[in-house]
């Protein structure tokens, strides 16, 4: 029943998201034909729409998001949703699933708009920054970043469904979308403070050199105190370990968010 949950909910997205994305491939089509005959105006403009496109993949996948739990759980689809013969658990886990999809792939997209503007107007000089910055380190940082990244992509949705839920509980559901922001916010901002705990005080981080990248038990916080940035010939990044500490604040929040969202489905919220 989950597979055919899933697929409903990968559909409702497709009926909304891919627009974002045709508009980038047009844009950046648009700019490749403005660049070959040289019009600099005709570019520009292209540039500017490639940009909004890159903003407008992850915004609307953000909305998409929300309106998908909200009316599909509590809206004008929650009386059916919720009377389907599956528990809670697989409801969550469906729009979860479709939601953490649609979103790693819009950021893809956007990320490929941005190599794509880089491109169009040459900015070669981009490399000599990265160089100074990173230094050789350049790779592992994406690769650290990369998977940090798609860690965090699940605490944010377990924030937006904790807060769309407890806001659809019979104690809020009268302001039940200004709540939902206000108890976003609101875990965001205690799931942030976690972040940026565990990341400079858990013993466990990756330090990445010229040589690449290597597990150390490092504390990032004392390492922090303890470097010289300015005095320092070596690139910034490769003088700090990174604490990966946030990560695993980001999974365990993420997963006791879900969790909750699902518990207060199963015993506290009410369908408007």
């Amino acid at each position: 029943m989950l597979a055919k949950l899933l697929k409903y909910d990968l559909k409702a997205g497709a009926r909304m998201i891919p627009v974002a994305y045709l508009a980038i491939a047009a844009s950046y089509l648009l700019g490749l034909l403005a660049k070959s005959l040289k019009i600099d105006q005709l570019l520009g403009t292209a540039s500017v729409l490639l940009i909004l496109g890159a903003i407008a993949s992850v915004l609307v996948t953000f909305i998409f998001i929300i309106l998908r739990f909200h009316k599909g759980v509590f809206g004008a689809e929650g009386y059916l949703t919720q009377t389907l013969p599956v528990g809670k658990g697989q409801i969550i886990a469906s729009k979860a699933i479709s939601a953490y999809i649609w979103t790693v792939l819009s950021i893809l997209v956007a990320i490929l708009a941005v190599l794509g503007l880089f491109q169009l107007l040459d900015m070669k000089d981009i490399g000599k920054y990265i160089e100074l910055l990173f230094g050789s380190s350049f790779t592992p940082f994406v690769v650290f970043v990369t998977v940090t990244g798609f860690i965090q992509i699940l605490a944010y949705i377990g924030e937006l469904y904790f807060a769309i839920a407890l806001a659809n509980t019979r104690l809020f559901i009268r302001n039940n979308i200004a709540l939902s922001v206000v108890f976003f916010f609101a875990a965001n901002f205690v799931v942030g403070l976690l972040e940026i705990v565990a990341m400079l005080f858990i013993p466990l981080g990756v330090r990445i050199s010229d040589t690449g990248a290597s597990f150390t038990t490092e504390i990032m916080a004392g390492s922090l105190s303890n470097i010289d940035l300015l005095a320092s010939s070596q690139p910034p990044l490769s003088e700090i370990p990174l604490g990966i500490g946030s990560g695993f604040a980001d999974l365990a929040a993420g997963i006791v968010l879900l969790l909750l969202a699902r518990w207060l489905m199963a015993h506290k919220t009410s369908v408007k």
